[in-house]
């Protein structure tokens, strides 16, 4: 049991050193203005559903994982849709559902759902709505 706590702990701490943006970078990504509006803009866009956010402990705020933004540093649209899927419940810190993001998965060639979302978010939350909605019409 203990082995598995240190695996998810690596595995954290490894995509932690990913570089995410914190609030302040998705604000910029966003062009939004600078001031006290701006350091919420992340914080809001994860209220409504928009943005996954992740706890990072050690720096006390959080990041947010990079397959959610366009090239341009814009937030995608299908985000919204992806984590309306994925079951929040009990993940305040948004850790489950982000090692789902970054692990391989079997339905996707065995490639990570954040991988292929950045080309294809549609078969993303497919494979998403199979295996946490049992939703039998999302398979191809």
């Amino acid at each position: 049991m203990e082995s598995r706590s240190v695996s998810a702990i690596e595995f954290r701490d490894e995509l932690l050193e990913r570089g995410w943006p914190d609030d302040i970078q998705v604000a910029e990504l966003a062009d939004e203005a600078p001031g006290p509006e701006a350091t919420t803009f992340a914080i809001r866009a994860q209220a409504s559903g928009d943005l996954l956010g992740v706890w990072c402990a050690p720096r006390h705020c959080f990041l947010y994982p990079d397959f959610q933004f366009h090239r341009s540093g814009a937030i995608r649209k299908d985000v919204a849709d992806l984590l309306a899927v994925l079951p929040s419940e009990d993940d305040r810190g948004g850790w489950r559902r982000t090692f789902w993001l970054y692990s391989p998965h079997a339905l996707l060639d065995d490639r990570t759902p954040a991988e292929i979302f950045f080309d294809d978010p549609a078969r993303v939350i497919a494979v998403a709505r199979e295996e946490f909605l049992g939703d039998r019409e999302a398979t191809w």
